[in-house]
């Protein structure tokens, strides 16, 4: 990985995010029905404990991908990857940090994410506080959209 690699703008940002959305709602989808027909005997989930569930099935998802892959299915469509400041991939404390932080910025009506309009590097409260960025891979990155000369 390059350390030339520009920070990701945040509509590329937020369109890895849409896309991972709906592969977080499959996942629910699934791990609800696993919950209702197992645990719950065919009982209606809800409560504090299947919103903690929910809240940690989306972390192990995103930590998962950003710790082994460096990439959402979602950022790898939009070619952004996560990286620390040497460019190499996330330890899970890192990606950890960068997750409950996110969480900060999500809830604070977006405030984490708006800030990359007044950083000039272009890096949100949890890129700050994690210590790592998202960063734009460039129109081909990978292998299969290279057409040989």
């Amino acid at each position: 990985m390059s350390n030339n690699l520009p920070n990701a703008s945040l509509i590329r940002r937020f369109a890895a995010m849409l896309y991972d959305g709906f592969l977080i709602v499959a996942l629910w989808m699934i791990s609800t029905t696993l919950i209702v027909a197992i645990v719950m005997d065919g009982a209606e989930a809800s409560g504090a404990p299947y919103q903690i569930f929910l809240y940690v099935e989306v972390a192990a998802f995103y930590i998962y991908f950003w710790h082994f892959k460096g990439q959402t299915l979602g950022m790898q469509v939009w070619k952004i990857r996560a990286v620390t400041e040497r460019n190499e991939l996330l330890t899970i404390d890192e990606c950890i940090i960068r997750f409950l932080c996110a969480t900060l910025s999500v809830i604070s009506m977006g405030l984490g994410f708006l800030w990359i309009f007044f950083n000039q590097e272009r890096l949100a409260w949890h890129d700050l506080a994690s210590k790592t960025r998202i960063v734009y891979l460039g129109k081909n990155p990978y292998r299969s959209e290279q057409h040989p000369p």
